[in-house]
């Protein structure tokens, strides 16, 4: 696609009247930039914005129009800002109308089906959670029990919103495993303990990994996760690289690891350069039922992860790039011919992001729905040696760059190789066993979330069964498949979740309370399983947590 006007980093990319946009960020030498551009008939056409809204929120409304907020305040990303602007398509304007209840710098918000709009995170300042109302007025709904920068906002069918992240406002390790609401009291996922949320300081779109069905009152999304077990390796890890990327499914409050055919791809298939994820999150096309992971390596090899979420195990196909060092890299978003663009971002050659100069690149990557691709790129065909030809083109006279994908599109495991590889479908069987350990799943967390049944100190296998009306089989393979953990330590992490929860909430209560509350009978071994669950000892988490008591 033709470069934008200006070099842009901390920008909003979305799609608003059928047309892809730009807005705000900051330019060469972290100087923020008060414009916008919109492409239209192979063009980018530069608007005047009222604020610059560098690192700011971006929303597109049901409506049509565009809710823009917030963003630092001063050149070089310093402070916050309260301004707040709307963005008409239809006549390609930009109107201030009204401020943010708190300054804020990378929030996230979220539309509910009233109309309102829930806003929440902040960067280096304090963090609650406030109301739009949809017309003008920003107002203080609740605090947070974790500040969190940009984090994901995930609907329910109930009509809450869950607000879910792993790093805090001053670009900390936080509390993952504390879940906020916009209604009801926070809860913990001890899945987040080990798997932390994949977050990227840059503006997002709410419902980018969104999969459900809203018109039938399903509410489920996908969230990239990384491994971050930091003590010995646990059996169930075993033979997964430090680090590993997964996938998690949230559904209502539920959270569970999505199975795949294989490991997300960590090296490059083409040598020992590792693929660098942590610049993305999850984009999902619904109609291709298809969801994307981009990354990149050393080399500026970019990479697509797609995830055919619909089956179980899910397949994983790896598409990849030749070097693009012209190419910046900058959070995906999807167009509507179900292809991906990525404008903007930082030039550098390598993994770091570079706020000091940015790229004005932007580019097309195109895949799954074929029928639209042409259009996509200019009416340029499909065929690989016109693709080629193309690129070669377009290098000699330095116009429109599309991202041509190799031929080789490698389903998973990843290996050098020519040829698609094949994948044996999963038997009826498999698939019929596989959801059946999915709804049992679901009726074991809710019987720990609800009934808390973990913090009986002489809770057995047995209990859970009973309660269940299954069997000790049936339920300790079901958590072993889905999990990786035996029973004992499935009921663990939610004890020392529990533990964490307590001592967040009352900052003055004693250890000795919080896992005597949890279902622990002795100091010693709640201090192995804490350590054992979250790599670290009491004394460091409560030192870097801030626990006075």
């Amino acid at each position: 696609m033709p470069d934008l006007n200006i070099p842009r980093e901390g920008h909003a990319v979305f799609c608003a009247g059928g047309e892809l946009m730009v807005a705000g960020g900051h330019t060469s030498g972290f100087v923020p930039t008060a414009t916008a551009e919109y492409l239209s008939d192979g063009e980018w056409h530069q608007l005047p914005m009222t604020y610059t809204h560098d690192h700011g929120t971006a929303l597109v409304l049901r409506s049509g129009q565009v809710l823009l907020a917030g963003g630092s305040k001063e050149e070089m990303g310093v402070g916050q800002s309260f301004g707040v602007e709307m963005y008409d398509p239809a006549s390609h304007s930009f109107t201030g109308f009204g401020c943010l209840d708190q300054k804020r710098t990378l929030a996230s918000a979220m539309e509910l089906d009233s109309g309102r709009v829930v806003i929440t995170g902040n960067w280096y300042a304090d963090d609650v959670v406030e109301m739009f109302d949809g017309r003008k007025f920003f107002t203080p709904v609740k605090p947070v029990s974790v500040g969190r920068v940009v984090p994901f906002l995930f609907r329910t069918s109930q009509g809450d919103v869950l607000i879910v992240g792993d790093r805090d406002p001053r670009d900390h390790l936080a509390d993952s495993i504390v879940v906020d609401r916009l209604y009801g009291e926070p809860f913990t996922v001890p899945l987040l303990q080990q798997w932390k949320p994949l977050t990227y300081n840059a503006p997002t779109t709410a419902d980018a990994g969104f999969i459900g069905d809203e018109a039938q009152g399903r509410y489920a999304y996908l969230m990239a996760v990384k491994n971050f077990e930091r003590t010995r390796e646990k059996p169930e890890l075993k033979g997964q690289p430090a680090g590993q990327i997964a996938v998690v499914l949230v559904e209502d409050t539920i959270f569970t690891l999505l199975p795949t055919t294989c490991p997300i791809p960590m090296m490059s298939p083409l040598g020992n350069s590792p693929i660098i994820y942590d610049r993305s999150y999850i984009v999902a096309d619904r109609q291709a039922q298809q969801a994307y992971l981009c990354g990149v390596d050393k080399d500026k090899r970019l990479y697509v992860v797609s995830i055919g979420y619909t089956e179980r195990p899910a397949p994983l196909t790896l598409y990849y790039t030749d070097p693009q060092p012209a190419c910046g890299f900058y959070v995906p978003v999807l167009i509507p011919q179900g292809n991906l663009a990525i404008i903007g971002g930082s030039s550098k050659t390598d993994y770091d992001s570079d706020n000091f100069t940015p790229t004005a690149s932007a580019w097309l990557i195109p895949l799954g729905r074929q029928d639209d691709v042409t259009s996509a790129v200019n009416r340029w065909p499909v065929s690989l040696l016109w693709w080629l030809l193309t690129f070669v083109a377009v290098l000699l006279v330095s116009a429109s760059i599309v991202v041509y994908w190799r031929r080789k599109k490698v389903v998973l495991p990843v290996r050098q190789t020519e040829r698609v590889e094949s994948r044996e479908e999963p038997s009826e069987l498999e698939a019929d066993s596989n959801k059946k350990n999915e709804e049992l799943l679901e009726r074991i967390c809710l019987l720990m979330d609800e009934r808390q049944i973990f913090r009986n100190s002489e809770l057995k296998l047995a209990d859970v069964t009973a309660a269940l009306d299954s069997n000790s089989r049936y339920v300790t393979d079901c958590i072993k498949e889905c999990r990786g953990l035996t029973f004992t330590q499935f009921v663990n992490e939610y004890r020392v979740g529990y533990v964490q929860q307590l001592l967040r909430q009352h900052p003055d209560m004693k250890v000795f309370e919080a896992y005597t509350e949890a279902g622990f009978t002795s100091e010693r071994s709640f201090f192995r399983i804490f350590k054992d669950v979250t790599g670290m000892t009491t004394s460091e988490w409560l030192s870097h947590f801030g626990h006075t008591g």
